[in-house]
């Protein structure tokens, strides 16, 4: 297995996951132009792209998803909800195989088993992903406002992990956003503070985990570094963190 990000964050948002033979997208929240620019940076030809998965309808993880499905000929997998409210990004003109998934059926695309995890979020059917192969485990977690149980249960046993740890609180409820848009990031069905991801962390099995990624950082209410002070209470190996500009690079497990 093996995975990389081309970007996270508000101005965009989108990873690979790969068995070197299959090379599935998770969100396209770019433009296509950039979407195919941030490709060639990882030296990943798009032609080879052989699925798109999305986790809800905002534009920072759909913005160019349909269009690029469209160039490419390449199947999406989303669940009717994000469908839904993501029609007006689907020209009439355009013939797509759409293929929608429910939360919590698993399914099989090619050699790799994708399991579907609803998560709380302001979003019409939202769901993030975990992935198998060759029973090496990845879960990539963003945009949720909370931990829900069965979120805790599914991420036992993955060897790698991605989550979103978006802001610091004191640094939120300082910042100049208007108070709607924090009280949407805070509440539970927003994004994840450092605080809220470490209580993630503390409930899961990290004995076993081999790679960890800190994702969907505020450029304005976070830092790497705040991050790092939080975590390391919990995770004492490296700590990935996936640029809003470059992403990461390939990791494989």
């Amino acid at each position: 297995m093996r995975f990389c990000s081309l970007g996270s964050g508000s101005s965009g948002n989108s990873y690979i996951v790969s068995d070197y033979i299959t090379n599935i997208v998770v969100d396209c929240g770019f433009s296509l132009t950039e979407f195919e620019n941030r490709l060639l940076l990882k030296k990943i030809n798009a032609c080879d792209i052989n699925a798109i998965l999305l986790t809800h309808e905002h534009d920072d993880h759909s913005k160019g998803a349909f269009a690029f499905a469209e160039k490419y000929k390449i199947p999406i997998f989303t669940t009717y909800g994000t469908y839904i409210m993501c029609q007006k990004k689907i020209k009439k003109s355009y013939r797509i195989d759409l293929n929608f998934i429910r939360p919590l059926e698993t399914f099989i695309f090619e050699n790799i088993k994708i399991y579907p995890l609803p998560v709380p979020h302001d979003a019409r059917e939202p769901v993030q992903f975990k992935f198998e192969i060759n029973k090496m485990k990845l879960a990539i977690i963003t945009d949720l406002g909370f931990g829900n149980n069965y979120l805790i249960e599914s991420l036992q046993d993955v060897d790698a992990l991605i989550l979103e740890s978006n802001h610091d609180l004191d640094l939120l409820s300082k910042s100049k956003y208007p108070m709607s848009l924090k009280r949407r990031i805070m509440s539970d069905l927003g994004h994840l503070s450092n605080d809220q991801s470490l209580a993630i962390l503390k409930k899961i099995n990290l004995k076993n985990l081999k790679w960890l990624g800190a994702a969907h950082l505020s450029n304005e209410n976070n830092s790497p570094k705040l991050v790092q002070q939080v975590w390391k209470s919990v995770f004492t190996k490296e700590i990935n963190f996936i640029d809003p500009g470059i992403g990461i690079q390939w990791a494989s497990l």
